[in-house]
């Protein structure tokens, strides 16, 4: 059960993230973040560039909840694998 609470907990932080990510630019904070204006580059390049901002953004959350994912289950393995040897 406690597999299924983390899953669940991981796809949590994934769909925010998602829907932050989804607001700021529909705010156009992409935009503002970019550091150019439209005139300055190509729609192609501000383009690119907004999606490797916001991939970048999504990534660092990513393994940062996978980061925490491992740490819980090391210590769940942790104390599993105490508890075996004080049975012994």
């Amino acid at each position: 059960m406690d597999a299924l609470i983390m899953w669940f907990r991981l796809a949590g932080a994934l769909l925010v993230t998602l829907l932050a990510i989804g607001a700021l630019e529909y705010l156009g904070v992409g935009r503002l973040l970019g550091g150019r204006s439209a005139e300055d580059a190509s729609p192609e390049a501000q383009a690119r560039a907004q999606e490797l901002f916001w991939a970048m953004i999504f990534l660092v959350v990513w393994g940062t909840s996978l980061l925490a994912a491992m740490r819980r289950w090391a210590g769940h393995f942790h104390s599993f694998a105490v508890r075996q040897v004080r049975r012994r």
